[in-house]
This record gives C-alpha cells, sequence and structure tokens, in this order.
C-alpha cells in the first residue's frame, strides 16, 4: 500500500517535470508568432483554413475581373444611357442595392437635374447645386457615406429621396474630371437591402476616375452629335433627327406592343407676321413657339422642327386618346400665350395640329408620316386653330 502510494507520488512529479521541461522548450523555442499560429490551429483545423483561402482568393480574382472588364467598357462607351446600364447591371451586384441615380450638372447654370432615373413629368426639374445631401456632395466634389439619411441635417425628401422613398443608407460618388465636377452617382439602400458601408465606399471609389472620364467621353460625343441634329433656332431637332427617332421608337413599340403617336403641326398665317414685323420677328416667333412646345411635352417626348414654321412631336407609349388630350391642351395654352413681349410686339397665334397613331393609323414610317401630315393640313385648310387626329371624330 505504501509502496503504491509511492509510486503514484513519483508518477506525479516526473509527470510534473516533465511538463515544465515542455514549457521551458516552448518558450525558449517559440516565437510569438508561432504560439499564435498554434492557437489558431486549434480552433480552425487545417483543412477548414485552407478552404478559407481559397474561397477569399476566389472572390477576390472574380472582383478584379469585374473591375477590368468594368474599367475597359466604361471608357470605351460613348453613349451615356450605354454607361448607365453598364454602372447598374455591375456596381449594383457589387455594393448589393439594384437602386442607383445620376445626376448631372446643367452647364452654364448652378443648377442640377436627375439623368436617371427620369422623371415621368413633361418637364425636367432641375435644383440648386449645394440642396440636399446630394447637392452638397455635388457642391463639395467629395464621395460621402451617409448611413441615416432621413436624421442627416442636409437630408432633403425631394432631392435625397428621389430614387427611392426612405433611404435607409446612401453614397454620393462625385464625378470629377479636369478639376471639375460633372455630377454625382448616388447608391442607395432600402431596409430591404444589406447597408451601404465604408468598405463598399472604397470599393466605388476605385472606379471614379474610369467613370469620369466615360461621363466625359460621353458628354462631348453628345454635344457634337447635338450639333448635326439640333435646330440652331430653336433648339429642337431638326429633319435630320425625324426618321432616326421613329426607327427607334417604331421599333420598341414593336417589341413590347405599344402604340406610338406622331403631332404634324404649322403655324397658323406665319407669313403675315414676317410681313407686318419683318424676319427677324418671325425668328424669334419662332424660337418661343420651340420653347412653348418643349415645356408641353415629357421629358421622354421628342420635340422636332421640321422646316419653316413646321413642327412635329413625337409621343413614345402614347395612345391616340392620350395624344389628342395632349394637343387639346397645347391649343388652350397657345390661345393664351403672348409671344415677344420683350419687344412690345404682344403676338398672339394659333396653330393647326395632326395626329396619327401607330399601329392603327400606319405601319411604317413613311406612312406614320404622311398621315399625321395630311391630317394636319385637312384642319389648315378648313378651320385652323385646332386639330384632326385620323380615323377619329376629333377635329
Amino acid at each position: 500500500m505504501i509502496n503504491h502510494a509511492w509510486k503514484s507520488i513519483r508518477e506525479i512529479h516526473y509527470g510534473v517535470e516533465g511538463v515544465m521541461s515542455e514549457k521551458k522548450r516552448l518558450k525558449v523555442k517559440k516565437k510569438p508568432e508561432d504560439v499564435a499560429q498554434d492557437l489558431r490551429s486549434l480552433a480552425y483545423p487545417k483543412h477548414l483554413q485552407e478552404n478559407q483561402v481559397i474561397l477569399e482568393l476566389r472572390q477576390t480574382v472574380e472582383k478584379l475581373k469585374i473591375f477590368d472588364s468594368l474599367g475597359k467598357t466604361l471608357t470605351s462607351c460613348l453613349e451615356l444611357s450605354e454607361i448607365l446600364r453598364l454602372v447598374i447591371s455591375k456596381f449594383g451586384s457589387l455594393v448589393e442595392t439594384p437602386h442607383l441615380g445620376l445626376v448631372l450638372v446643367d452647364p452654364g447654370s448652378s443648377e442640377f437635374y436627375f439623368q436617371y432615373p427620369q422623371s415621368t413629368s413633361r418637364t425636367k426639374k432641375s435644383y440648386l447645386i449645394g440642396r440636399g445631401i446630394i447637392g452638397s456632395c455635388l457642391e463639395r466634389g467629395r464621395s460621402r457615406l451617409v448611413e441615416n439619411p432621413l436624421e442627416d441635417e442636409q437630408y432633403d425628401e425631394e432631392i435625397d429621396s428621389y430614387i427611392v422613398a426612405g433611404p435607409e443608407s446612401l453614397i454620393c460618388l462625385p464625378i470629377v474630371s479636369r478639376g471639375s465636377v460633372l455630377g454625382v452617382l448616388v447608391f442607395v439602400t432600402t431596409e430591404v437591402e444589406p447597408p451601404l458601408t465604408r468598405e463598399k465606399l472604397l470599393l466605388i471609389e476605385t472606379f471614379a476616375d474610369y467613370l469620369a472620364i466615360a461621363v466625359e467621353n460621353a458628354t462631348n460625343y453628345q454635344k457634337v452629335q447635338d450639333l448635326t441634329i439640333t435646330d440652331d433656332l430653336t433648339q429642337l431637332y431638326n429633319s435630320r433627327y425625324l426618321p432616326v427617332v421613329l426607327e427607334r421608337e417604331l421599333a420598341r413599340a414593336r417589341r413590347y406592343d405599344e402604340c406610338l403617336s406622331l403631332v404634324f403641326i404649322d403655324i397658323d398665317d406665319f407669313k403675315l407676321v414676317n410681313d407686318k414685323y419683318g424676319h427677324m420677328a418671325g425668328s424669334q416667333l419662332l424660337s418661343e413657339f420651340g420653347d412653348f412646345l418643349f415645356h408641353q411635352i415629357r421629358t421622354t417626348d421628342i420635340g422636332i422642327r421640321y422646316g419653316g414654321d413646321e413642327f412635329v412631336l413625337v409621343l413614345p407609349k402614347t395612345p391616340k386618346k392620350d395624344a389628342i388630350r395632349v394637343v387639346q391642351r397645347a391649343i388652350e395654352d397657345l390661345r393664351g400665350h403672348v409671344f415677344l413681349k420683350n419687344k412690345n410686339l404682344n403676338i398672339q397665334i394659333t396653330a393647326s395640329f395632326g395626329i396619327s397613331t401607330f399601329p392603327e393609323d400606319a405601319g411604317s414610317i413613311d406612312a406614320l408620316i404622311a398621315a399625321a401630315d395630311r391630317a394636319m393640313y385637312h384642319v389648315k385648310r378648313t378651320t385652323k386653330d385646332g386639330l384632326y387626329a385620323v380615323n377619329s371624330e376629333e377635329v
């Protein structure tokens, strides 16, 4: 019994000595980073650590692929609509939100407007630079993450909730080129998306230069294009643009089974204005009439000066009954409108309107134009100051 007890004591003694010896060996030979690695090995088995590393590498490679592709594609784009499509599809997936907006500075003014998403209003709404979180970012030219926009002192509901109502988080990325702020790219989340973070802001900022180059290229390209298809006098599109826009909108109407309405307009007795007040006054009246028409239509509609005192409105996604309402309102507004007030001439005019609609009146571009033109001349030969819609009782 005593021998057995002594044996147990000796075993404990030698065991303690062994532990102490091992502790000394570790203390002498193990570096701190090695000890840390030992602890990580205990917490995470080796095969799990390797799997995590592989997963992270794969995610990094996929992001790099997206970065490379997006950077190359962005800088080669000349159409703003294509840039927007790329930003929405690629950036949206990277930051996990489908809610994006593009704000652009209105050249020659201290205002900005939403290029995307576009308003359904017939007039483009502009806002003073500096107003709201977005306008403030535009003014300062610095990116910003706002984790709770509704409680921010600069929050402006009309502007900062334009993209989505009640944003939960928001990132503003200024688009800066050659020291000038061209606009702001805005990312917004709602309560159903993961909130935007500092990491996502850093990710987005990676593409700031690419985006600035792309937007500037597209803007300059659009300016050149506008010079060839814009009427110098009225700043509406010119007749060269009519077949281009009709081909595009007619194809879209066929694809989505939608209506497309065309309105031909001729100012009544315009020759009398030239004869009485001179050609300079006549030119100014045409310019003011173009501005009048511009404010009668939606941002999705297209106003064109067809030639002389003839104008055309292209109304996408507009059935005949809606086109008639648009024209009726324009006729009423025109009757009360006074032109050349700055010259103290106070001229009032009327116009004849003709309406044709795809697909019920025509199935081709030429047939649609001819139908609207005939309808307009029907009014001009009969009553003037009114409208006639093809295959309709509305006169």
